[in-house]
């Protein structure tokens, strides 16, 4: 028998995965944090890591039920820290990536022995947190206390410490924060456009969509300008064209006269569904949930990647280059230069976008749709019920 020291308590813990339970509530990911320090040694740590992202299915979700509710608490103070628990566990398990698997905790891994090693990844950002917070704007977003500078330089800092190759953010331009995306210009990285207001092409005509894109690129026309940027990037919000076939096809043809690149995504992170109940945590002051929440994400965020591969094998009988989208929030401002660091552990190669798209697999007309088939195998592999656009 061995003991773990969490949340300030020692509590026996007598098998291997009951030390994951704890280690995962100890600090979430101070366990990156504290190798990165020095104070644990880092391959060590990853490949720990590793074991808990291959694993996921069948002790991720356990391991939520069993700290929010029991955890690694001292007993006296068990009965006065359930309701935190409880409103945690609640939070966490309307996200459908979690819910399905809780679902799926009893069922053996197969892709227990997958890895992400040798696999090739180029980052994007959708959004980006702005420079002041505005609590009358954002009155019912837990998480408007993440439009600051730190948070900005939390992001820039993580990918330049990572080398990571230039990173397109795309941007709408109702919340365009024109400082900081000079900053973001001017440290080498790049910037796409999504629409104006984030619209999506489901709703209204074409000629609609085309407008309030147009308005979004005439917002982006000075800062392209100014540094330089010649190729022009553009990605559907939330990866959404709707069941139509007429209306993208219009809207293609916009893009190829505007010289447009499309840019699609493979994994989808939703680390938006995590941010508002970690946001909730961090303002409450609970860093027990919070701590939590983040490593919840970062391993399923794993455990997405592992299955976008096997998509990609499973449709081209082959690995891809692929794209990954992540939202520029609180969360990701925390957890970014870690993520990064454990991919790179683990053995992937970060690209660029433009590097990404030589790939064969993306040399189609419907390029998000194509590569959107690699998102709903993950998801279909996660478990989680595909819904129709």
């Amino acid at each position: 028998m061995s003991r773990v020291l969490a949340q300030g308590c020692w509590r026996p813990v007598e098998s291997r995965v009951s030390q994951v339970y704890c280690l995962m509530n100890d600090t979430g990911v101070e366990l990156g944090r504290n190798a990165l320090n020095g104070s644990l040694r880092e391959e060590g740590v990853f490949r720990l890591f590793e074991f808990i992202m291959k694993y996921i299915p069948l002790i991720g979700i356990v391991a939520i039920s069993i700290l929010l509710s029991v955890g690694c608490s001292n007993p006296r103070d068990a009965n006065a820290a359930k309701p935190e628990m409880t409103r945690c566990q609640d939070e966490l398990s309307t996200i459908p990536e979690v819910a399905a698997l809780s679902k799926a905790r009893s069922k053996k891994p197969e892709d227990a022995e997958a890895s992400v090693s040798g696999m090739e990844i180029a980052l994007t950002i959708n959004g980006m947190v702005r420079s002041t917070a505005d609590p009358d704007r954002d009155r019912d977003d837990w998480c408007y206390t993440e439009n600051t500078r730190e948070n900005f330089a939390k992001l820039l800092n993580a990918l330049k410490d990572n080398g990571i190759p230039p990173t397109i953010d795309f941007l709408s331009g109702d919340s365009l924060d024109q400082s900081l995306q000079a900053e973001w210009l001017s440290s080498g990285n790049l910037i796409g456009s999504l629409t104006f207001k984030g619209r999506s092409p489901k709703k209204g005509t074409a000629q609609e969509f085309i407008d309030t894109l147009s308005r979004n690129e005439q917002e982006l026309a000075p800062l392209l300008t100014r540094f330089q940027q010649k190729q022009k990037y553009f990605r559907y919000p939330a990866l959404k064209l709707g069941l139509d076939t007429e209306r993208p096809r219009e809207i293609r043809a916009f893009l190829r006269k505007q010289g447009f690149t499309e840019v699609p995504a493979t994994i989808d992170s939703r680390v938006d569904s995590f941010s508002q109940p970690y946001c909730a945590a961090l303002s409450r002051g609970d860093k027990v949930c919070a701590s939590f929440i983040s490593a919840t994400f970062k391993s399923i965020l794993l455990d997405k990647t592992l299955k976008a591969r096997a998509a990609a094998q499973n449709i081209l009988g082959r690995d891809i280059k692929q794209i990954l989208m992540i939202k520029a929030n609180q969360l990701t401002s925390d957890l970014l230069d870690e993520l990064l660091r454990s991919y790179k552990a683990m053995g992937v190669r970060f690209i660029s976008v433009d590097e990404a798209l030589t790939d064969p697999f993306y040399a189609t007309e419907d390029v998000t749709r194509t590569a959107s088939r690699i998102i709903w195998e993950t998801k279909q592999a996660q478990g989680v019920k595909e819904r129709t656009e």
